[in-house]
């Protein structure tokens, strides 16, 4: 019955561990004021919930931004501004996840007039460090289940 109890406590931290290794969490915010230089933006965990939200945004200037929308097991996280002739603060901006593995910012746009900003990075480059601290989990969980 003991060792049961240790198969159990393990396959339980190993779950654990590899959801909160794949989680990709990206900054989510839309709208200028609610994307304000002087904000801290909240930070989310990628859904196709989030998802959506973000690329329908996206829509106003990325002509493919629906082929960044629906379930992954892939995210990257996205930030967007635009400034439209004739301003001098954002007329636009959001900040959020997109399915995928490739990034939104380099797919054409529609025709508009002023300066559109795009940044973009893989939730991947998490996975490393995420990976590391899951293995010392395990490792520390078999440690006090002996």
């Amino acid at each position: 019955m003991f060792a049961a109890d240790r198969v159990f406590a393990f396959i339980f931290t190993l779950s654990l561990c590899l959801s909160y290794a794949l989680a990709t969490e990206c900054p989510h915010c839309i709208g200028v004021a609610a994307c304000g230089a002087n904000q801290t933006i909240p930070k989310v965990t990628c859904t196709p919930e989030v998802v959506n939200q973000t690329v329908i945004q996206l829509s106003t200037f990325y002509k493919n931004a629906s082929d960044f929308m629906g379930n992954s097991t892939q995210y990257g996280c996205v930030k967007v501004n635009f400034i439209q002739s004739g301003f001098k603060e954002y007329t636009f901006s959001v900040q959020g996840c997109t399915s995928g593995s490739k990034s939104v910012c380099s797919q054409p746009t529609v025709s508009f007039n002023g300066e559109l900003s795009c940044s973009y990075y893989s939730g991947s480059h998490r996975l490393y460090a995420s990976a590391l601290l899951s293995v010392a989990l395990i490792v520390g969980a078999l440690v006090m289940s002996s």
